[in-house]
């Protein structure tokens, strides 16, 4: 089954467990709000089997997963740990951070949607399709108007007909959404959804060429007699005979003799002739654009092609900068409400170690060198020097404070005036 008709399929009806029709009847039918569908699909018609999609998503998971936890000061920006973040360093017996976020970015990747729920002192991941975003509508009496709140999460590990399930208050759950889905009001959106056509015209071509080989690495032959033949079982063994000759990978590139002058013709394009390569890499640019990872980092065809050294280091930061960057950024304030926060914190990632990223190094070199000569100015005209780090770690120069004496840097000659050299004040 193609990966678009799995999504066309028509949601099949269920029986409604006592328990969940309690949840249904306190919050409504409109307040349950289901994980689509295609996560099945996308994970066995697309991860598992379109080696672009594998490709991009394995991509984004090894360099998601390599970052780590901090705190960061809310003013002063500077990262620092403490053991409150025991909880997402070990997120489960033998578990890792970099397993985590691995299942999170799974998780968002082919549901859009990722549910990781803190029970006693350890952290669970929930199938994202087995879980209900369930709501209650809140009355606003300042403008007598209704909103909707979520109040938790409905979990069937099993499917709603096995009647196991459990309800999660929505305080010890972390849903991350990084996609929102227009649709609705809190789920997300997987970012294959809009690429499905894409992802089965490669899977087509994949196939198509398989073919080509299976079929002596030729394309459609037609074997014409001058004469009519009229028994079919004629027809059948001079099929049969040609195949086992000439039919299959093994036997490409033989001689082909034909008797009773028959005549080979040849019908339909070769992959030159159709341009087969530049129409599949195309195809497979898409997937990786809609995946925000550039082709050259993937390792595709398009991106290569124009692959220089200083190309990977701008596609790499690219890549960093612009889906890295806000993937750990909101996984990070997802996570914030599982863990207790220091006050004047907040829960960020630190990159610092890892390799990928190391590209940048000269310019961060710059702009440490140029850091520092910033701070030498400002320490020289009498700011604090403890004043002066904070101010350009953070980037606010209001953080700055002065010591309130003139700096002799100032003064004439380099050096403060003594007594004899001070003029007096105009009469």
């Amino acid at each position: 089954m193609r990966l678009v008709d799995s999504m066309r399929r028509k949601p099949q009806q269920t029986v409604v467990e006592p328990t969940r029709a309690l949840f249904q009847s306190t919050y409504g039918m409109q307040g349950n709000e289901s994980i689509q569908s295609t996560f099945q699909s996308f994970a066995l018609d697309g991860y598992q089997t379109n080696s672009i999609v594998f490709a991009v998503i394995l991509t984004r998971g090894m360099l998601f997963s390599e970052a780590t936890f901090k705190w960061r000061n809310t003013i002063t920006k500077k990262l620092f740990g403490n053991t409150d973040l025991a909880l997402l360093e070990n997120p489960w017996p033998g578990g890792t951070t970099g397993e985590l976020l691995w299942r999170m970015e799974q998780d968002v990747s082919l549901a859009g949607n990722s549910f990781t729920a803190r029970v006693n002192n350890r952290l669970l991941r929930l199938r994202p399709d087995c879980v209900t975003i369930v709501s209650q509508l809140v009355q606003d009496d300042a403008t007598n108007s209704e909103y909707r709140e979520v109040v938790g999460y409905l979990y069937q590990p099993y499917g709603s007909q096995s009647g196991v399930e459990t309800f999660y208050p929505v305080e010890d759950v972390a849903h991350w959404s990084p996609i929102p889905d227009p649709l609705a009001d809190f789920r997300g959106m997987s970012w294959l959804t809009p690429i499905v056509r894409e992802i089965n015209t490669d899977t087509a071509m994949s196939s198509h060429k398989q073919k080509f080989f299976e079929n002596a690495a030729t394309p459609n032959l037609i074997l014409k007699y001058p004469q009519k033949i009229q028994n079919s079982e004629t027809i059948d063994k001079i099929s049969a005979r040609f195949e086992g000759r000439y039919g299959g990978p093994d036997q490409a590139w033989k001689t082909v003799v034909l008797d009773d002058g028959a005549d080979l013709t040849i019908v339909g394009n070769n992959f030159q002739q159709a341009q087969f390569g530049e129409l599949q890499a195309a195809g497979e640019n898409r997937i990786a654009a809609a995946g925000g990872v550039p082709s050259i980092i993937v390792g595709l065809k398009e991106g290569l092609n124009a692959a220089t050294y200083s190309n990977y280091g701008q596609a790499m930061r690219r890549f960093a900068d612009l889906t890295m960057s806000s993937q750990w950024r909101s996984a990070a304030a997802c996570l914030s409400k599982l863990v207790a926060t220091p006050d004047g914190a907040h829960l960020w990632y630190d990159t610092t170690d890892i390799p990928a990223l190391r590209e940048n190094a000269t310019d961060s070199a710059n702009t440490a060198f140029t850091l520092a000569k910033a701070a030498g100015e400002l320490i020289r005209v009498g700011y604090k020097p403890e004043t002066v780090a904070d101010a350009l770690t953070s980037a606010d120069f209001t953080l700055l404070s002065h010591t309130g004496a003139i700096p002799t840097a100032l003064y004439p000659n380099g050096k403060e005036p003594g007594p004899s050299e001070v003029m007096s004040p105009a009469p």
